[in-house]
């Protein structure tokens, strides 16, 4: 589906357009091709976008690759589509179609496949899931998943480094309360990335940010031993600071 904006009007009665949102591609293909007679119709802001569609059809093709079963791909999309509409209570006698359902639908089904493929540990390609995806909730389950905050690529699949937004220092790590500082978990050549880039260059071009880990992930990623921990909470006189994210 294209979507193109009519933008003016030529003495001789030719109209002018332009293409929106990922469009231009597909109209320059078709222009190759010389297929330039084409069906318009209103454009419809609460349909779904394209850029959904994509990231939709991406995410299934990611989970029938990793479950390896034996049906057609669009076997795969009903089976999922099913199952969506099970966890939301939505009738699923006649499925919805990703072609011309509501843009809040896709929306909704997206952040389903989204939290399949951590439930379920199937691995995906997350880059350009900021486009029609909460960011702050991709983070959230990068961390509670163990995975790249940009990637999303899996330990098992990749290097992964923790990377300390608030600087402990060289050669303090050891001595450090590592609770309440912001974190991210990056491939192991994104970490050397933003140290090139710095913090806020590298989220602006990535499209995420760092999160505070909980005390049980401080553990998990073995910043600290619960030792350490209470040696810290028994003394009367320290706190815990409040840090805060790079100006």
């Amino acid at each position: 589906m294209l979507n193109i904006r009519i933008v003016g009007k030529q003495s001789n009665g030719d109209f002018v357009v332009r293409p929106i949102d990922d469009s231009k591609e597909e109209l320059e293909l078709l222009v190759k091709r010389r297929k330039t007679l084409l069906t318009a119709q209103a454009f419809n802001p609460n349909k779904v976008t394209r850029p959904q569609q994509k990231i939709a059809h991406a995410l299934i093709r990611d989970i029938d690759s990793y479950t390896d079963n034996e049906w057609f791909i669009q076997n795969t999309e009903d089976d999922l589509k099913i199952k969506f509409c099970i966890d939301r209570g939505l009738p699923y006698e006649q499925l919805f179609s990703l072609s011309n359902c509501s843009k809040d639908l896709g929306t909704q089904f997206i952040s389903w496949l989204v939290e399949y493929c951590f439930h379920y540990d199937i691995p995906f390609d997350g880059k350009d899931l900021y486009l029609v995806h909460d960011i702050n909730r991709k983070m959230f389950l990068s961390a509670l998943h163990n995975r790249c905050f940009v990637t999303q690529a899996r330990r098992q699949d990749a290097v992964l480094h923790i990377h300390h937004v608030n600087a402990v220092g060289m050669g303090k790590r050891s001595k450090v309360d590592h609770r309440g500082r912001y974190y991210m978990i990056l491939r192991a050549e994104l970490h050397n990335e933003i140290h090139q880039l710095g913090y806020d260059e590298f989220c602006k071009k990535w499209h995420v940010g760092a999160i505070k880990l909980s005390d049980q992930q401080v553990l998990d990623f073995g910043l600290m031993s619960e030792k350490q921990m209470k040696e810290l909470d028994d003394n009367p006189d320290y706190e815990i600071k409040d840090w805060q994210l790079p100006d």
